[in-house]
Parts: structure tokens; sequence; C-alpha cells
């Protein structure tokens, strides 16, 4: 009994850290782009597309290498946001564009620092 306790208690957890999210080519063949509930939407930042639009708002593309979706984003944009980096946002749809404003970066785990040095998280090592 208690095993089972354990095992149910860990699907759990790991369900609900579970991030699920379109991809551009899914979100445009299965969603409605023209009016959207919210949903997560994911994809890579598209090179020579962010443009900062002043009082908090940046423009980009992002891309699963198929298709490409504009993106107006009102939020905080985290430090490590760059072109061809991975990115997950929350928001909707309204006439073509998708419009966030919660996003995350998703990252490799190597960290240069200041002096070039690198380090790999997943390794532990320099």
């Amino acid at each position: 009994m208690g095993i089972a306790l354990v095992i149910y208690a860990s699907v759990q957890i790991a369900s609900n850290n579970t991030i699920y999210y379109y991809t551009t080519s899914e979100a445009t063949s299965a969603l409605d782009v023209d009016n959207s509930e919210r949903i997560k939407l994911g994809g890579f930042v598209q090179n020579d597309s962010i443009e900062n639009k002043g009082n908090g708002v940046t423009s980009f593309f992002i891309t699963d290498g198929n298709e490409k979706i504009e993106i107006i984003f009102d939020g905080f944009v985290p430090e490590l946001f760059q072109e061809e980096m991975g990115v997950i946002l929350d928001g909707f749809f309204k006439d073509g564009v998708f419009y966030s404003d919660d996003m995350l970066v998703k990252h490799d785990n190597e960290y240069v620092s200041e002096n070039g040095e690198t380090y790999n998280v997943k390794t532990n090592s320099k």
C-alpha cells in the first residue's frame, strides 16, 4: 500500500511539472489563429526578427523549421533571450499574430563565465 502511494505521488508531481505546448506547425494547422484561447506555444527565435517596440513590447518571429509565427510580447524579457534560442510562450492568437505576456527561455546546460571558461551543468565539469 505504501509503495503504491509513493508511485502515485511521484506520477502526480511529474505531471504537474511537465509543460505541454504547441509547435508552430501544430498551432497553425490545429488552432484558430484568428481568435484562440490561451495556449502555450514553443519554437526557436528567428534570426534578425527581434524588434523593441517600446513600452516593454518586443516583437519577433518563432519557428519550428517549417512554420513561422509573429509574436508580440508584452512582459519581462529574460536575460537569456536571443536569436535561435528556444522559447515557450503563454498567450493567445488574434488575427494570425500570437500575443504573449509570459516567456520561458529554453537554454542548454552550458554556461560561460566572464573570463570565457565554460561549465557544463549536466556533467558538473569545466
